[in-house]
């Protein structure tokens, strides 16, 4: 026992000595297995240390007979095992020592049983080696003799396993001191490099700059074997190298790397930096499957590990910060965190260096924006200024290229007859080259294609702010490129709405045109438009100016002079002629006939005549002559230096032959005459009132002679004007003094010559005047409005009349009533029909109303709503005058007409005559078509009588039958024909028979 003591002893002695001496954990492990074995009588010592990222012990040093054994079994840590279950396990759990002194029966043995009888083991124990408080291993320590390891043997073991755990705790705190010295001497340099990484972001000038400083100083101050910047290339999943510096970077730079994770060289830390934003490692690039497509330049280059930091710039990855380290480096976090952050500055630079370009650009924007308002100032000084447009766009573009530093600014203005633009003011450097450029506004032309073209069409702004790169307008960049223009904008310039131009500019810079400048830039050209449409309206009045002052001295349809510009010039020919004591006449001008032409064709085929009769006039007279039109179909004539009569009497004629040529007006042919009066100066008046005054009394004279003719005025005339007068003003009362009265026509059959009705026909007996003709005051009633009153007295008097005689015991007859053209437009003729039948007390069927052609044709729908509403009541219809109008056939068949009438003067020359046989035959025939009564008026001889009856003509009236009768004499004439119809209605007071009274021809058929 004392010799195992004495041993025990001297194993711990011997192991407290290669404590001391040993330098590293494995040296110790090696120094106490060979002490203990040497000096503790021990069969064999091993250390067992726990294998990483396993649950087993295993054997790193030993010495004796058994430690072949030793090195070949499992021993584990983990309870409930049979390997964990022997002392090796319960001692690296407990932290305790842990004795078998009976081995081999021991059941905690039962796993090493058989190699420990072999061994001769008959007893063990375990000493936990404890490191910083944790079990890191054991040291097992076996013997021979069951039951020698007790007593004091255990506590000199127990104090071995402190002393041994004491060195472990040594080395571990002398290895953490030498690596703190390590990492903080990496730190220092890392720290370095951030400084030389600072320093470098402040010299440097430009991105690349900064790029090769960081390089620099991460390897001269860092040292890092190598550092390289990596850059994304635009449109591209490559990775581009554009700094780096240190050892093999040549090699290195030669390497592919991808920012695409689908590519095999997009797999690395660099691309996995690049996407995820986060800084990457590599510890083994030479045996990593990461780092498999680098291998082969890290075998040459001896780089075994990488840090990849992300390079950003506004949040997006623009590039790789690559440090090509140690291992030790890539594993120390401090130093990855310290290349983290000087790949932040250098990001931050990077900003700056934006920010610093936006604020070059945005100061550089403020200057250009500040000379653009100067510009736009300029520019509405010169809309002020300018007196024309061609002034305003020099001045607008001088000012435009001077405040915006353009290479030119110019305008161009649409031609009408042209795809292309004319060019009409340029300013700049490049002005005179802008000035010859083609410019086409139509979009199959290449040069449709630039800005201008494309802004014409779409009224809007069009910019190119890097022109060269811009495809689309290809056609300039040979004239951009060799003007120096990198950018240019195009403004159109709108008139209501309608681009009538463009505005461009061309800058020397790409990117000139920011949404600030084109705003600007857009405010100018609206400044011009408005100008235009300022310049547009100025003209639109200076026209309307021009054309109110000419329309007060002309006529608006024939430009000739109107009334007030007549009398000025006939004053100043008056007082021309009172100087040089010259001769000078008027002639007032009346178209005849012309409200049939109007009321028949319309108001636009009048127009159309009042201008060719302007045209003949104009054409026929000298050029010292003078036309006017006074209005209505009324022009007067100037005709200075005319000494003799028979000279104005000439020219009169020409007029009259010239004015009664036929002309075509709305594909009628129209003939149309005209009635002149004449007044001399000074013989008929010596002032311009008195002159047209008197040549208007000798035209109403002319007229009066049968038209188409012309007068002098005369003594008589100015008697026979008055009389005009006078005789209107008699009119005017005759109605109400009962001097109107009516006389009646009969219309006979011609079959068999019995009276078939009676036209009513308007009479006037004047006390002073006497009988005066119809065809002098139906006219003046018709132009004076007095015939819608007389009319419709001559309706009561027609119906009232029929009645009397009918009460008479006369048989009814028809009445017929003539309507004249304002009685028909008149708003109560319905109404004074109703009235009239209803105040007599006659039947519709015995009135028949007769309207002429032109009544009908001046407004055809409203005179078919009229003549149903009076064929309605029953009233027979019938059209006078027949033939003489412009009505068609087509037309005719609208109206619900019962007779018509041929006019007397295609009858006046039957049957001679071989146009008016033709002509009534044609009527005849068309009335027979149609279903109506045809009538001959004015038939005075046999042989018109006997062509009516051969054609089948149905009813005549005339002379030839009977002159139109006072009622007395035509009741006398209808009680002496025969009765063709039933007995009178009623029966009245019978007028005395007047037989001298009757025409010869119907005295004899009532006999």
């Amino acid at each position: 026992m004392e010799t195992n003591l004495a041993r025990t002893f001297a194993a711990l002695s011997a192991t407290n000595e290669a404590i001391l001496y040993a330098k590293s954990p494995e040296e110790l492990y090696e120094q106490v297995c060979k002490a203990a074995f040497s000096s503790g009588d021990f069969l064999g010592t091993a250390v067992f240390l726990l294998e990483p990222g396993t649950d087993l012990l295993r054997c790193v040093a030993g010495f004796g007979e058994d430690i072949a054994r030793l090195r070949g079994i499992d021993i584990s840590i983990l309870a409930g095992t049979p390997e964990g279950s022997g002392v090796c396990g319960q001692a690296f759990r407990d932290q305790r020592l842990c004795v078998s002194n009976d081995f081999l029966n021991d059941t905690r043995s039962l796993a090493w049983r058989q190699g420990a009888c072999e061994g001769h083991v008959g007893s063990a124990g375990a000493l936990p080696l404890i490191c910083n408080g944790s079990s890191v291993g054991v040291l097992l320590v076996t013997r021979r003799e069951p039951g020698s390891i007790s007593g004091r043997t255990v506590s000199m073991l127990e104090r071995m396993s402190a002393n041994i755990s004491f060195a472990l705790d040594n080395f571990d705190h002398e290895a953490a001191r030498k690596n703190g010295e390590r990492a903080m001497r990496r730190l220092n340099r890392m720290f370095g490099a951030i400084s030389a990484t600072n320093e470098a972001i402040l010299r440097a000038k430009t991105e690349h700059d900064l790029y090769q400083r960081v390089c620099d100083a991460a390897v001269h101050s860092g040292k890092s074997i190598a550092t390289v910047v990596f850059l994304a290339e635009p449109g591209s999943i490559w990775l581009k190298p554009v700094a780096g510096t240190g050892e093999s970077v040549e090699r290195i730079t030669r390497s592919r790397f991808s920012i695409d994770p689908d590519n095999v060289y997009g797999t690395g830390v660099c691309g996995q930096a690049f996407r995820t934003q986060k800084p990457c490692i590599n510890n083994d690039i030479q045996n990593s499957e990461q780092g498999r497509p680098w291998r082969d330049a890290g075998y040459e280059t001896g780089v075994m590990a990488c840090i990849a930091i992300p390079l950003i710039k506004a949040g997006n990855s623009v590039g790789v910060l690559m440090f090509f380290v140690g291992r030790s480096w890539a594993a120390d976090e401090e130093v990855v965190a310290l290349l983290a952050r000087m790949a932040e500055n250098v990001s931050f630079a990077l900003d700056n260096f934006d920010r610093a370009e936006e604020k070059a650009r945005t100061e550089q924007q403020r200057e250009r924006l500040a000379r653009m308002f100067a510009a736009l100032s300029a520019t509405n000084e010169a809309i002020m200024r300018a007196k024309s447009r061609t002034e305003l766009f020099e001045l607008v573009c001088i000012a435009a290229a001077s405040g915006g530093k353009f290479t030119s600014t110019s305008i161009g203005l649409a031609n009408p007859d042209s795809d292309f633009l004319d060019v009409v003011a340029a300013a700049g450097p490049t002005a005179e080259t802008t000035r010859n450029v083609r410019l086409s506004i139509n979009e199959a032309h290449p040069e449709g294609q630039g800005v201008s073209g494309t802004a014409f069409r779409s009224r809007q702004a069009c910019i190119s702010n890097d022109y060269l790169a811009d495809q689309q307008r290809s056609a300039f960049h040979s004239v951009v490129r060799s003007d120096g223009a990198k950018s240019g904008a195009a403004f159109p310039l709108l008139v209501q709405g309608r681009a009538v131009g463009v505005m461009i500019f061309l800058s020397a810079e790409a990117g000139t045109f920011t949404p600030e400048f084109v705003e600007l830039l857009q405010r100018l050209a609206d400044n011009v438009s408005y100008a235009l449409e300022n310049f547009d309206r100025a003209d639109a009045k200076n026209k309307a100016d021009e054309r109110i002052e000419y329309l007060a001295s002309h006529d608006s349809l024939t430009d000739l002079p109107n009334r007030e510009l007549f009398n000025s010039l006939l004053r100043r020919a008056i007082e021309t002629a009172r100087r040089h004591q010259r001769r000078l006449a008027v002639l007032f001008i009346d178209l005849d006939r012309f409200k049939v032409i109007n009321d028949s064709l319309g108001h636009d085929a009048g127009d159309m005549l009042l201008v060719q009769v302007a045209r003949r006039l104009r054409g026929v007279l000298r050029s010292s002559d003078v036309v006017a039109r006074l209005g209505g179909d009324e022009f007067v004539v100037i005709l200075e230096e005319c000494a003799e009569t028979d000279d104005v009497e000439n020219i009169a004629a020409n007029l009259l032959s010239v004015l009664s040529q036929p002309m075509e007006l709305g594909g009628h042919e129209c003939h149309t005459t005209a009635s002149i009066g004449i007044a001399m100066y000074p013989q008929n008046g010596g002032d311009a009132l008195s002159l047209t005054k008197n040549a208007d009394m000798a035209m109403y004279l002319a007229k009066e002679d049968g038209k188409n003719g012309f007068r002098f005025f005369s003594k008589e005339a100015r008697a026979q004007s008055i009389e005009h007068l006078e005789l209107e003003t008699a009119l005017r009362r005759a109605l109400e003094r009962d001097q109107l009265s009516l006389h009646y026509q009969p219309k006979v059959d011609v079959a068999s010559g019995q009276i078939t009705g009676v036209e009513a026909l308007l009479r006037w007996a004047h006390p002073e005047f006497g009988m005066v003709p119809p065809l002098q005051f139906i006219p003046l009633a018709e132009e004076t409005g007095l015939i819608v009153p007389v009319g419709r007295w001559v309706l009561k008097e027609a119906c009232a009349q029929n009645m009397a005689w009918q009460r008479r015991g006369l048989r009814p007859v028809s009445v017929a009533v003539n309507l004249s053209p304002r009685q028909f437009i008149d708003e109560q003729l319905l109404q004074d029909i109703d009235e009239a039948l209803a105040g007599s007390g006659m039947s519709p069927v015995l009135l028949q109303l007769e309207v002429t052609e032109s009544m009908v044709m001046r407004n055809v729908s409203r005179a078919v709503r009229v003549l149903d509403a009076i064929r309605s009541r029953g009233i027979r219809l019938a059209i006078d005058d027949f033939g003489t109008g412009y009505s068609s056939m087509s037309l005719m068949k609208q109206f619900p007409i019962d007779t018509i009438k041929i006019d007397r003067s295609f009858v006046r020359d039957l049957p001679e005559d071989t146009e008016d046989r033709a002509i009534t035959q044609a009527i005849i025939g068309m009335g027979k078509a149609l279903g109506m009564t045809v009538i001959a008026e004015g038939v005075e001889t046999a042989e018109q009588q006997a062509f009516l009856r051969s054609h089948g003509c149905d009813e005549m009236q005339g002379f030839l039958f009977s002159k139109p009768l006072p009622s007395r004499h035509m009741a006398e004439l209808l009680r002496a024909a025969p009765l063709v119809v039933s007995p009178p209605l009623q029966g009245g007071e019978e007028d005395a028979p007047a037989e001298s009274h009757l025409p010869s021809r119907l005295r004899s058929a009532a006999v």
